[in-house]
C-alpha cells in the first residue's frame, strides 16, 4: 500500500541570520529544498515507502527543480502546472536561538483545482493513506479541490490532516476532522488553538471526542498519543541542546505513516516518529553550520 499528499508544492528557502545587520553582506550556507507537503512525501519515499505528491506549480525554473527533486527522492510526481502564476516560495529566516520568521508567497498554490483533482481521483483512492493540510484551504479554489478529494476518500482510505499552523486555523477544521479525518496529526499550539483548550489533559479529552486517534508534537518532549480510551506520552530522546526544529513536524508525521505502514503498533509508530524527527533535526543543524 501507499501513501498520497496532496497539498502545497513550495520551495523552501532557509536562511540562517545570526548575527546579521542592516546594510551589510553576509557569506552563509543557505539550504533550497521540496517544501510544503512535498517535504513529506519525500521523506516517506526515503524511509522505503511508496508515495505520490499531487499539487501545482508554475511554469519556471522552481517548478521544474520542484519535479526534479520529487523524481530525484523516487516521489510519484502529480503535480499540475500553472501557467500564470510562478512556483510558490517560502523563506525561513533561522535565527541563533533557533527561532524562525517564515515568510511564504503561495502562488500556484492557490489554483489547485476540483477538476484537476478529478483527474487523478483513481490514483489516489488506490492508497491507504491520504494526507492533507489545513494550509490548502487559504484559497477558494483549492479548498473546493481538498474537500472534493476528503469527500471522495471517506472510508476508502484512511484519512490523514495536519491543520498547518495556529494562524491557519479555521472553525471549520473541527469539523471537518469529525465528518473525513481518521487520524490528526498537530503540534501543541495547533491542538490549543484547535481546541481552545490549554493543559494537556483538557485538549486530549476534547480531541478524542472528534477523532479516532491523534498525535500531538511536543518539540524536545516527544509526543502524546490520543485515543477515545484516554492519551499516552513517547518522550523523544537526543534533542539536547538542538535549537532550530524547522521541519520537525514534516519529519514527524512521514514517520508515523511509514510506521502504520508497516503495521507497528501505535506506542511503536510515536517512538519512530520521534527518531525520524530527532533525525531531520540533528541533520538540518549540521547542514546550517
Amino acid at each position: 500500500m501507499s501513501v498520497t499528499v496532496i497539498g502545497d508544492a513550495f520551495v523552501d528557502v532557509i536562511v540562517p541570520v545570526l548575527d546579521v545587520k542592516i546594510g551589510e553582506t553576509y557569506h552563509r550556507r543557505v539550504i533550497t529544498s521540496c517544501g510544503g507537503m512535498a517535504n513529506v512525501a519525500v521523506l516517506i519515499s526515503r524511509l522505503g515507502e511508496r508515495v505520490k505528491f499531487i499539487g501545482k506549480v508554475g511554469n519556471d525554473v522552481f517548478g521544474k527543480y520542484f519535479n526534479h527533486n520529487l523524481t530525484e527522492a523516487g516521489v510519484e510526481d502529480i503535480t499540475f502546472v500553472d501557467y500564470e502564476n510562478p512556483t510558490g516560495l517560502c523563506v525561513s529566516l533561522v535565527h541563533e536561538d533557533g527561532e524562525r520568521v517564515m515568510v511564504a508567497d503561495r502562488r500556484a498554490n492557490d489554483q489547485l483545482t476540483k477538476e484537476e483533482i478529478e483527474t487523478c481521483l483513481d490514483k489516489i483512492i488506490n492508497s491507504q493513506i491520504v494526507y492533507f493540510s489545513g494550509y490548502s484551504f487559504a484559497s477558494p479554489p483549492t479548498a473546493k479541490g481538498i474537500l472534493y478529494a476528503m469527500r471522495a476518500c471517506h472510508k476508502k482510505c484512511e484519512i490523514w490532516f495536519n491543520p498547518g499552523a495556529p494562524n491557519a486555523i479555521r472553525s471549520s477544521f473541527k469539523d471537518y476532522v469529525c465528518e473525513f479525518v481518521d487520524v490528526l496529526i498537530l503540534n501543541l499550539d495547533e491542538a490549543k488553538a484547535m481546541t481552545g483548550k490549554h493543559a494537556v489533559q483538557d485538549i486530549a479529552g476534547e480531541l478524542k471526542e472528534v477523532v479516532g486517534l491523534a498525535a500531538i508534537t511536543l518539540g524536545k518532549e516527544g509526543c502524546i498519543v490520543v485515543q477515545r480510551e484516554g492519551f499516552t506520552h513517547t518522550p523523544a530522546q537526543g534533542l539536547s541542546g538542538i535549537k532550530d526544529t524547522t521541519g520537525a513536524g514534516d519529519a514527524f508525521a512521514a514517520g508515523f505513516m511509514a510506521a502504520r505502514l508497516r503495521g507497528l503498533d501505535l506506542a511503536e509508530c510515536a517512538k519512530f516518529a520521534n527518531e525520524i524527527a530527532s533525525r531531520s533535526i540533528e541533520q538540518r543543524s549540521e547542514v546550517l553550520k
